[in-house]
């Protein structure tokens, strides 16, 4: 036993002694508005994200999901607001690099719980989605992301995870700029 932990930290030692490490994130806002009623929304998400390039190709990194979601009407008070929290590590394989731009595929898996006013419930992801780096400078780089390709299973198809749906099961191939996400990168 003792012999197989040495190897496994001198293994997990040798890929890390040169990798490069990498910190980013992004922020979203989101209002919105219901035609023909006077509900609104307002949504903020934060999503850091840590990882290391382990090979010239090859990169494997944790991002967390903070999202904040409120929904309400003009005319009450009355709101209904869920929080969500995320933790979704990935590997991420850099396939075409031409001067300072890079195309990478990025795949992963997310758990999520999810907590509205007096619900709580919980979510699993799998996900594959492909993304554009273009390296400003030696540390720092911009980022987009596509949502991609996406199989999620609620733990409870009653509520669906959003007002006005309902689903156990979602599968969905989103590949339109509507589902475009941005983010800063630096590198050290």
């Amino acid at each position: 036993m003792k012999k197989a932990l040495f190897i496994i930290v001198a293994i997990a030692t040798c890929m890390t002694a040169n990798a490069k490490y990498w910190f980013s994130g992004s922020l979203g806002f989101e209002t919105t508005s219901q035609y023909g009623t006077d509900e609104k929304g307002r949504v903020l998400e934060l999503s850091p994200a840590f990882g290391m390039q382990i090979e010239d190709a090859i990169e494997l990194g944790v991002e967390l999901n903070i999202k904040d979601t409120k929904y309400f009407r003009n005319n009450t008070t009355k709101t209904q607001q869920m929080f969500s929290f995320g933790f979704a590590p990935f590997i991420r394989y850099t396939f075409f690099t031409e001067g300072n731009f890079n195309m990478f595929v990025q795949g992963g898996f997310e758990y999520a719980i999810v907590s509205p006013s007096g619900f709580n419930f919980w979510s699993l992801s799998l996900y594959a989605q492909p993304g554009i780096r273009y390296m400003m400078s030696d540390h720092f780089s911009v980022q987009a992301k596509f949502n991609g390709l996406a199989f999620t299973h609620m733990s409870n198809p009653e509520f669906g995870g959003y007002p006005g749906t309902t689903y156990k099961n979602n599968f969905g191939l989103n590949a339109d700029f509507t589902a475009l996400t941005f983010g800063l990168v630096y590198e050290f």
